[in-house]
């Protein structure tokens, strides 16, 4: 085979260079070329280095869309977000991303900004493109979720169950959190909790707050304050707890409780001098608030790993559970009544 060298730039060359270019110059029909750069049929190993070292030469580059139509599969998964600047989800992508791009996968990304509405929009559009579908804690309803998984390919959702035979899910057991967190504020002598809840449309927030009616909660008083999934919720929501005179507070997640750290030294409140606080994820910065958050730590990278997988063909559609555990740190103590 004869070898082609240009001194146009690469860049160049690619947007040029066309199959027939390659098949020319590997002495090879159109196609062989096609066969040998998607991955079909098989062809013998010397015509396969001969069209792979002719595509190199001319720069070509396989149009993506015609390879999906020639495979069938476009070796791309979407993921949708609610919050992409929760760091938590960020955590959870970079996991997916790692697992996707080990067997030659790619990821589309999109965020919804915590509206149920683009949620669903989102995950309908990229239903079309993608050979498969990861809802990370899905807000939208019931019904709007099954129309997706009737949409997609294959279905995976992350912190969120539905009833469905082709659809998987991975899930935390947060209720299992929650329980932890209360028996370890009773150790220390707490009684008054306060609750910052997450989205209303949050499933993971139905399944913490179920921890609440568990033995480990039974001698609390729980106050359940509206709040919310962000760092700005939770600043917000401090002062409504406050009038609830409680000795510690739960929040949702690290992301609100770092805004909680931030409402409570603007008003002077020491923590955990005055009160005590605790988040749930064990997100990156957790360690490194100002004092350190106790926290339900939950591994981000076993979340990723397990919802991949739910995409393999070998892997059954039922739900997997993970677990986690307590981290104590500095902002909870025992209460100012109890020292």
């Amino acid at each position: 085979m004869r070898r082609y060298r240009s001194s146009e730039p690469a860049a160049d060359r690619a947007a040029r260079a066309t199959i027939h270019d390659v098949a020319r110059l590997a002495e090879v029909s159109t196609a062989t070329v096609s066969r040998v750069l998607s991955g079909g049929k098989p062809v013998s190993p010397e015509v396969a280095d001969r069209v792979r070292v002719a595509a190199q030469d001319v720069g070509y580059r396989p149009n993506p869309a015609a390879q999906t139509l020639l495979r069938g599969s476009s070796r791309t998964v979407g993921v949708v977000v609610p919050d992409l600047g929760n760091p938590y989800f960020a955590e959870i992508l970079k996991g997916v991303a790692a697992e996707a791009a080990a067997t030659d996968h790619h990821t589309l990304v999109a965020g919804t900004e915590e509206d149920p509405e683009q949620e669903y929009r989102s995950a309908i559009e990229l239903a079309r493109w993608v050979d498969g579908l990861l809802l990370c804690a899905p807000r939208m309803s019931t019904p709007r979720l099954r129309e997706v998984a009737e949409a997609a390919r294959r279905l995976v959702l992350i912190n969120r169950v539905l009833r469905h035979s082709a659809v998987g899910s991975v899930v935390v057991d947060y209720h299992l959190g929650v329980r932890a967190l209360c028996e370890h504020l009773a150790s220390l002598g707490h009684k008054r909790i306060a609750y910052l809840q997450g989205p209303t449309a949050a499933w993971s927030d139905q399944q913490r707050q179920r921890g609440f009616r568990s033995p480990e909660a039974s001698g609390l008083t729980i106050f359940r304050v509206p709040c919310g999934s962000t760092l700005v919720d939770g600043r917000d929501a401090v002062d409504e707890a406050l009038t609830y005179k409680p000795t510690a507070m739960i929040c949702f997640n690290d992301h609100v409780a770092v805004g909680v750290l931030s409402r409570l030294r603007e008003l002077g409140l020491s923590v955990p001098g005055d009160i005590s606080v605790a988040g749930i994820d064990n997100a990156p910065m957790s360690a490194h608030t100002d004092p350190g958050l106790t926290t339900y730590a939950v591994s981000t990278v076993e979340l990723g790993r397990q919802a991949w997988e739910r995409f393999t063909p070998r892997v059954t559609t039922a739900t997997t559970h993970v677990q986690g555990e307590l981290v104590i740190r500095a902002s909870t103590a025992r209460p100012p009544s109890r020292r």
